[in-house]
């Protein structure tokens, strides 16, 4: 996935994601909320060439974007 701006990531919320389209992976996380599982999402690429890592809880609806070191 691409966005223009990392910024912009803040303000992505679970429903403007395509989540059939979107790659995820099983993460050994649980979420805090719920407990349940939280899947990584393919990383994000920034116009800058920033990376994000994304870990999602679907029964939550919850995503956190982490920068690649």
């Amino acid at each position: 996935m691409k966005v223009e701006r990392a910024g912009d990531l803040i303000f992505q919320t679970y429903f403007m994601v395509d989540w059939k389209t979107a790659k995820q992976t099983p993460s050994e996380h649980r979420c805090m909320q719920c407990g349940g599982q939280l899947q990584w999402v393919e990383p994000v690429k920034d116009s800058k060439g920033l990376v994000y890592d994304g870990l999602v809880c679907h029964t939550c609806r919850q995503i956190l974007w982490v920068k690649k070191e």
